[in-house]
């Protein structure tokens, strides 16, 4: 487990919030982990709350990007990128200026 994974189960930020958050999150996406798909407990109980981009990479809590995952999901995933948002970023990058223009 990343040390960044550790600071924020040993208490960081109110636990009031997180429940909040994580509520939100639940109505915005349903109760299902976003990676693995499975559904969550009503009360979230087995769920965590995930930044899509990692907090390593992007030290943010909005609510674009957390996700609702399962903690074997949440575990695996860590400290990567999604593979489909780090495809994403390599397209982007071999865009040229003119290609960009057209698709947007």
């Amino acid at each position: 487990m990343s040390p960044s994974k550790r600071r924020n189960r040993q208490g960081r930020g109110n636990s009031k919030r997180r429940r909040e958050l994580r509520g939100l999150v639940a109505e915005r996406d349903g109760l299902h982990c976003h990676y693995c798909r499975i559904p969550l407990a009503a009360d979230l109980s087995d769920s965590t709350l995930d930044h899509y981009i990692p907090w390593a990479l992007w030290r943010v809590n909005l609510l674009c990007n957390l996700v609702l995952a399962c903690e074997p999901c949440n575990a695996r995933k860590d400290d990567s990128l999604p593979l489909t948002f780090a495809w994403l970023l390599l397209r982007a990058a071999s865009l040229t200026q003119t290609e960009m223009e057209v698709t947007a």
